[in-house]
């Protein structure tokens, strides 16, 4: 499960743009203009940026969140405390207390990120933009008019890399906020969406630098006033873009536990074979890489060129190959006998998906949104 670390990665440089000209406004090159000015806002200080989300993340959690059971009961607010924001969402006390696997695959993803050297990684990065980039014609084409594809675009995330502790904090929090959520939603569903809906803009000036930023950059990307509108309705499409490839994402990975299952119980076979036979594993593999092919990409190849491409010093005693890593984790669920397993595979790709929006967010926060209305 290595491999979805990368992805979901390289997911925050969905940031695409487009070219759809108007009479008077060249929305191509204002786009341009646009992240050009987005990109060098962030490398001037992308510190306080990161510095910000952290600060305004947590407390909003503390003002959406009630902080026991008596404040949830009389506030009709999920629960969570800020002090296990403290520990790491992967932590042996965190959401994955219940689920080894989890805490296992998100270490050794945080170990991948922590070690992999600033080249390697922008590498990965421009590889797999490349695909997403191509995957994403399709959804702009029906947004925007007279599409003419997507050219190079700015590394928004390149600042982050002397910052991969408070990055990884922020991911942390996210999964923390999100897996609580969803376990209130389970059992009380009104609260959450309640709680839910405060974190959309829990108090005056939440992520004030990054609105401030957004609103000045469009500024000088419109340019004219006939840009205006627009490059609003195009950052509008792409930002539509980026929601519906997110979904899209979540829903393959949330069906991989399906395709694990379907490979285990043998359905959809004319026997059950041992799992010494290999056909199991082969089987589930092969389920699994199903889930990763799109009509535009094939994620499992694309992961793998990119990794084994970008990865220079492989280490010796690790395959990065998608078919290895998958066969190991195929054959570890494949031999439990106890059950545990397919209890942790659904626990497992929750985390996942939560891992999936937390990365995507990291993108999505320079779309604005109700809480930019008033700054």
């Amino acid at each position: 499960m290595f491999f979805f670390f990368f992805f979901l990665l390289l997911l925050i440089n969905l940031n695409l743009f487009v070219k759809s000209e108007s009479t008077n406004c060249n929305t191509k090159q204002s786009l341009n203009i646009y992240l050009s000015c987005l990109k060098g806002e962030l490398d001037k200080e992308y510190s306080s940026f990161e510095e910000e989300l952290k600060l305004h993340t947590r407390k909003a959690a503390s003002i959406c969140f009630a902080q026991n059971i008596a404040d949830a009961n009389n506030q009709e607010r999920c629960v969570l405390s800020i002090s296990d924001l403290e520990q790491k969402a992967w932590d042996r006390n965190g959401p994955l207390r219940e689920c080894s696997i989890c805490r296992t695959f998100a270490t050794g993803a945080i170990k991948a990120i922590l070690s992999t050297p600033p080249d390697e990684q922008k590498c990965i990065r421009e590889q797999i933009s490349k695909a997403i980039a191509i995957e994403s014609e399709t959804c702009l084409k029906k947004k925007i008019q007279d599409f003419e594809g997507i050219p190079e675009i700015p590394d928004l995330e390149e600042g982050g890399f002397g910052l991969k502790d408070q990055v990884i904090e922020s991911i942390s929090d996210y999964i923390w906020i999100h897996s609580r959520l969803a376990f209130c939603a389970e059992r009380k569903p009104e609260r959450a969406a309640k709680t839910r809906e405060c974190l959309k803009s829990p108090f005056l000036g939440f992520y004030s630098k990054h609105c401030r930023v957004l609103n000045s950059c469009d500024q000088i990307g419109a340019q004219t006033s006939e840009c205006v509108i627009p490059l609003k309705t195009t950052k509008l499409a792409v930002c539509s873009c980026i929601d519906e490839a997110r979904d899209d994402l979540k829903q393959r990975i949330a069906g991989i536990a399906d395709a694990i299952k379907e490979a285990v119980d043998g359905s959809n076979s004319r026997s059950s074979p041992s799992i010494g036979s290999g056909t199991k594993v082969d089987q589930c593999v092969i389920n699994i890489k199903k889930q990763l092919i799109t009509s535009t990409n094939d994620w499992a190849s694309t992961i793998d060129n990119a990794l084994n491409n970008c990865i220079k010093n492989k280490p010796s005693s690790q395959n990065l190959g998608i078919d290895s890593l998958l066969n190991v984790g195929c054959r570890k669920i494949i031999a439990d006998t106890t059950g545990n397993a397919q209890i942790q595979i659904k626990a497992g790709f929750e985390f996942v998906n939560n891992l999936v929006d937390s990365m995507v967010e990291r993108s999505r926060r320079f779309c604005g949104g109700v809480h930019c209305d008033n700054i």
